[in-house]
């Protein structure tokens, strides 16, 4: 029978069509690649020589095997696209590694299906066609090739694909679709584990000084301790609130006549109150923004800082700068420890204490964890026996969880009325979130104030990362939030966090709006300039009470490079889009006229990660003293 079946009713002809199909749809989808070529010279050649292996070494039970293969492959394409349109972006190899944090998005992995994933079933549902029609001339049938051409095939195969990674390993990968577009998917994977074993830098990080990193941003470089505004809150409690999800333009707003976060909005007008901060977490998100709030270091970008992180000491943290002053430093957080390992994370960092799941406990549950307000309560109860037991000054970071995508709240904690067209709807469902947790806030600050910690403490809150965003928008979220905001939705709303300082007493100089342009690598030192306590080792954010000038960077959300300035907002080229540039509220701008101005800043921005890598990769090991 197998000298009888033609070529093209075989498994390897069948499953071959299938796989190229689906890859081709895929690109077109993800990249927009209509040319059929690039699917056979830069994917195709991979598919080949795992069935050549298949053909070669599989003599019984082959059809179980494709169809294994074939599952296989579907759910890893299925997983590309609905992470692509989450991040925006290709996932790599590390993606993997993050499996065990799917929990904290499964939520919402809903609202990133499309009708267009069907693609990626039509094999199969060939097959059971076939099957059920028991028709011999459609449905695949075993064949045996002989073994020169099957391996001839597969040799020639791999000698393609060396040559396209060897034409492209030296190449370093700033935007992963990108590059995938360019020279293949599994190129591209294979190249980022070579860069990653390599390295993409052989920067010594001892000839980098604080000052070069201040001027590579514009500024002149100020000795720490002459800062304007250095020593203005000495011997003081640092407490740290960290708001899940919070996005800036909360702040203020009004619907339906309800003030979306009225403890906020009030305390904004009681505080430092910056207007102009940006988030920069990498793929670690919650984790990465407390990272950076503790390191002043850029999150390492595709793979969650924490993973990197263990075993390593972040020498000059803030924990550890405020133990040499004598604080008892501790952490707050209503997950596990282990969850985006902050069991590694911590220690790096120097905590002395952290305080999860395990003390916070599970009641009032709202999606993932207890809700805001006993968490709060919890960490109130904590907060009061240090101040009872000798362990103040204290720092203290504090990290909410309850307005968590996808943002659905019970409908007994539903505190807003909401008008009938915001049911259901991302937006809506944000918005209550959000109003929840700021009266789970505002009844924290009152029990800070009961107890005498409101003004013996300096107090600083910011949020960790955005809510509304990517592919969990349908276009009926763009048109609440049009509605909403007045004007169009940009990617400055979307990446602009609340960030503020509340010092004790209400001083009139430390009740301002600061439009300085900012991202979260500022807090720390903005902080401890406040705090007079000086900075040690390199640092990568700016006091932004002191410097003007800034340059941010954002390496995962955004591609490698993309950077906000004082005026705009630069995004390089992508799989989908050109080099985009706008202005601070989301206006696109022609940028012909300032071609080598955005070249510089963005060679800069590069330089800073850089740096930053090279700090990070170079950071001594616990055992190391």
């Amino acid at each position: 029978m197998h000298e009888k079946t033609s070529f093209t009713h075989s498994y390897f002809f069948f499953f071959l069509v299938a796989f190229s199909l689906k890859l081709y749809v895929f690109r077109l989808l993800q990249f927009e690649d209509f040319n059929p070529l690039n699917t056979i010279w830069y994917e195709l050649c991979f598919i080949v020589i795992l069935f050549a292996i298949v053909e070669l070494f599989i003599k019984k039970g082959k059809f179980t095997v494709y169809i294994i293969l074939d599952v296989l492959f579907t759910l890893l394409l299925f997983a590309m696209a609905v992470y692509g349109r989450y991040f925006h972006n290709i996932p790599t190899y590390h993606a993997l590694a993050q499996v065990n944090q799917v929990g904290s998005v499964s939520g919402s992995i809903w609202l990133l299906l499309s009708f267009k994933d069907l693609y990626l079933l039509v094999d199969f549902i060939l097959l059971i066609i076939f099957h059920r029609i028991q028709n011999k001339r459609f449905f695949p049938q075993d064949r045996t090739f002989t073994k020169k051409s099957m391996l001839a095939l597969g040799v020639a195969c791999l000698l393609i694909s060396i040559l396209n990674f060897s034409l492209h390993r030296d190449e370093v990968i700033r935007d992963q679709a990108l590059f995938s577009k360019k020279y293949g998917v599994t190129n591209a994977q294979l190249i980022k584990a070579n860069e990653d074993v390599l390295g993409t830098t052989n920067t010594n990080i001892s000839k980098v000084t604080q000052e070069d990193i201040i001027k590579l941003k514009g500024n002149k470089p100020v000795p720490f301790e002459e800062h304007t505004y250095f020593d203005s809150v000495p011997d003081k409690n640092l407490l740290i609130i960290q708001l899940e999800s919070f996005q800036d333009f909360v702040v203020d707003l009004k619907v339906n006549g309800q003030e979306i976060t009225p403890n906020l909005n009030k305390l904004t007008k009681e505080s430092m109150y910056f207007k102009n901060v940006f988030q920069q977490i990498g793929s670690g998100n919650t984790a990465d923004a407390e990272f950076i709030m503790n390191a002043s270091v850029y999150p390492v970008g595709e793979v969650p800082t924490s993973q990197k992180i263990e075993g390593k000491k972040v020498e000059h943290s803030l924990p550890r700068l405020l133990k040499e002053e004598g604080y008892f430093t501790s952490t707050f957080h209503a997950d596990k420890v282990t969850y985006w390992n902050r069991d590694a994370l911590y220690p790096a960092l120097g905590f002395d204490a952290y305080f999860d799941s395990e003390y916070i406990g599970e009641k009032d549950i709202i999606g993932f964890g207890p809700s805001d307000k006993y968490f709060y309560n919890r960490t109130m109860k904590k907060l009061k026996e240090f101040q009872n037991n000798g362990k103040e000054p204290f720092y203290a970071h504090v990290l909410s969880l309850t307005s968590h995508s996808p943002f659905k709240m019970p409908k007994e904690k539903q505190m807003l009325d909401l008008p009938e067209r915001y049911t259901d709807t991302l937006t809506g469902n944000y918005l209550q979130s959000v109003h929840y947790a700021d009266q789970a806030l505002g009844k924290f600050i009152q029990e800070l104030k009961k107890s005498g910690l409101w003004d013996d403490s300096m107090i600083a809150l910011y949020g960790d990362h955005s809510g509304v965003h990517g592919g969990l928008m349908e276009e009926e979220d763009n048109k609440l939030l049009k509605e909403i905001l007045n004007e169009e939705y940009t990617m400055e709303d979307r990446f602009n966090i609340p960030f503020l300082i509340h010092v004790p007493g209400n001083k009139d100089k430390f009740i301002k709006e600061v439009d300085t342009v900012g991202g979260q690598l500022d807090m720390m030192p903005t902080i401890l300039n406040l705090m007079g306590i000086k900075l040690k080792g390199l640092y990568f954010g700016q006091d932004i009470l002191q410097y003007k000038n800034n340059l941010i960077g954002m390496r995962y959300y955004l591609p490698t490079g993309a950077f906000i300035n004082n005026e705009h907002f630069f995004i390089p080229e992508t799989s989908k889009e050109p080099v985009r540039v706008y202005d601070l509220k989301g206006k696109s701008l022609n940028l012909e006229n300032q071609k080598q101005k955005f070249k510089e800043d963005y060679q800069n921005m590069l330089q800073l990660y850089d740096w930053s890598d090279a700090y990070f990769e170079e950071l001594p090991t616990k055992e190391k003293k």
